[in-house]
């Protein structure tokens, strides 16, 4: 079960329903798989809607807005004329910059409310200097062809999805079936995901040690 239209023939199937279904009209299926399938990919940060976005530096300018198909609060990576900057919290940017306002050597950045805010403040502009890593939202499904963020990594994503669509449609027909279903979705994702976080801990950091050892002697 991969594209969209495989989706919809599945969950027809579940509901016992044919086609021509007046209850369950082709566009009522077509809306739940919809939503289901913004459920399952807002539910956790996933690494196969990560993009980077490439915008101008102005100078004199500390903050610059989200990118429009960025969710809120997924910025992860600023590069900036090709320098790593390190994200700090918010305030303590705040706090920084208000108290060291002549440093230049101290690359950071944070985020607040959409809006990314850079130190220290650029002095000339600069074209396509600002790299932004940040997670986007999932293209809705359209054609029938369409495929899902998990149909190229892991389908029981697409599982879990018709099972959320599905939990929708018996909300009023069986509700202890739909909080079930969804119950069933849900572990789902969060396998996936937990699959995922494995994979990432197996990866050792570049220039990063496995383990971080105290020094208890101050030697």
């Amino acid at each position: 079960m991969q594209t969209y239209t495989e989706m919809q023939t599945e969950l027809l199937s579940r509901l016992l329903a044919a086609n021509s279904s007046t209850l369950f009209t082709t566009a009522r299926i077509q809306s739940v798989i919809k939503d289901a399938y913004m459920k399952a990919t807002s539910a956790y940060l996933w690494p196969m809607l990560e993009s980077a976005k490439y915008t101008d530096i102005k100078a004199n300018q500390y903050y610059y807005e989200y990118p429009t198909y960025f969710r809120t609060d997924s910025v992860f990576r600023v590069v900036i004329s090709g320098k790593l900057y390190e994200r700090k919290d918010f305030e303590d940017f705040l706090n920084y910059k208000l108290e060291n306002p002549n440093d230049k050597d101290t690359l950071i950045y944070a985020d607040h409310a959409r809006q990314i805010f850079i130190f220290p403040t650029p002095t000339a502009n600069a074209t396509a200097a600002f790299e932004t890593w940040g997670h986007i939202q999932a293209t809705q499904l359209s054609a029938g062809s369409d495929l899902t963020i998990f149909s190229s990594s892991d389908e029981s994503g697409n599982e879990a999805v018709v099972k959320l669509a599905f939990a929708v449609l018996l909300s009023k027909i069986n509700k202890n079936l739909a909080v079930a279903e969804e119950a069933e979705a849900r572990a789902l994702l969060a396998t996936i995901y937990s699959k995922i976080l494995q994979r990432k801990q197996r990866d050792q950091r570049l220039d990063h040690a496995f383990f971080t050892v105290p020094d208890l002697f101050g030697e």
